[in-house]
């Protein structure tokens, strides 16, 4: 009778969300038994997890080093300075640019991705865009004295093209 009572008194405690404890909540992480709110939960296809477990299983996939952000923020940047180049070599036929401008971003990220053995960091596909756009508009304004409003389409999808390169899908 005793073990009922202890029993039923454990059911009714309010339990309050790890993240946010003002939010009483009934709901546990699979893996860490914490408790979560519905805001703090993540569903994945064998029930909810909390944003800290998710990020720790993620982080086993993102092994960059700082010299490997070194290393994609350079070749993007030569493949980003590339850009208008070849857009200028194109000249009026923008429909092949729509092509060719993917391909050079993703080309620079391939390369950049070869060069760090295929390591990639949390931030790596950013980087790869920034400097993809950092190089072309750095090549556009130096060597071209200006920039239009293709040369900037083309370069958000080289950028686009480099990022896509580093993307892990979990």
């Amino acid at each position: 009778m005793d073990d009922d009572i202890a029993k039923r008194a454990l059911e009714d405690e309010i339990h309050f969300c790890a993240a946010h404890p003002q939010r009483d909540t009934e709901l546990r992480c699979n893996r860490c038994q914490r408790y979560m709110c519905v805001d703090c939960a993540v569903r994945t296809p064998v029930g909810y997890t909390c944003r800290q477990c998710v990020r720790g299983h993620e982080d086993r996939f993102f092994e960059g080093t700082a010299v490997d952000y070194g290393l994609v923020a350079a070749t993007c940047a030569v493949g980003g300075a590339l850009t208008p180049l070849v857009m200028l070599l194109i000249g009026g036929f923008l429909i092949l640019g729509f092509i060719v401008a993917p391909a050079i971003g993703g080309t620079a990220g391939q390369i950049a991705l070869q060069l760090t053995g295929r390591r990639r960091g949390r931030y790596s596909g950013y980087v790869a865009a920034g400097a993809v756009v950092g190089g072309g508009l750095a090549s556009a304004l130096l060597l071209l004295g200006g920039l239009g409003l293709f040369s900037l389409l083309f370069l958000a999808l080289a950028a686009s093209g480099a990022y896509a390169r580093f993307k892990v899908s979990i």
